[in-house]
């Protein structure tokens, strides 16, 4: 598997998954891509995740309309540190037989990962939110 490619390559999320990254940007006051790496740390957390598993909007859900899904290269997301996204999502996704494989997880753990954020997002300010993403 060559990481060199999945650095380079470029990730594309769905509408609702851009719409919530935007929102949750704004509210804790970064960029979208520090919250996508929280997001994907929060998701590879959860365990793994099912390959047809998509985004689901909330009743009452209430989001700015984006035009796109969120376009975002691997560099951006991963910075220096691929090694360590790759060994922590094999630890919970096992082996993967290609880097298609592996982008297309580290895809459904980072939409997972905004859906549980925005959730929990819901809850209060953004050191409330950051605060109950890990329970004692």
């Amino acid at each position: 598997m060559s990481l060199a490619k999945l650095q380079n390559t470029t990730i594309m999320s769905t509408e609702l998954t851009h719409a919530r990254l935007k929102h949750l940007a704004t509210k804790i006051g970064v960029t979208e891509d520090i919250v996508s790496r929280l997001a994907l740390g929060v998701s590879i957390r959860e365990g793994p995740v099912n390959s047809d598993w998509t985004p689901k909007k909330r009743e009452g859900e209430s989001l700015q309309e984006v035009a796109s899904g969120k376009s975002l290269r691997g560099k951006t997301l991963f910075k220096d540190e691929l090694p360590l996204w790759m060994m922590l999502l094999s630890k919970v996704e096992g082996k993967m037989d290609s880097i298609d494989d592996a982008r297309n997880r580290f895809i459904l753990h980072w939409e997972r990962g905004i859906e549980l954020i925005s959730i929990t997002s819901d809850e209060g300010d953004w050191i409330h939110l950051i605060s109950n993403l890990y329970p004692s």
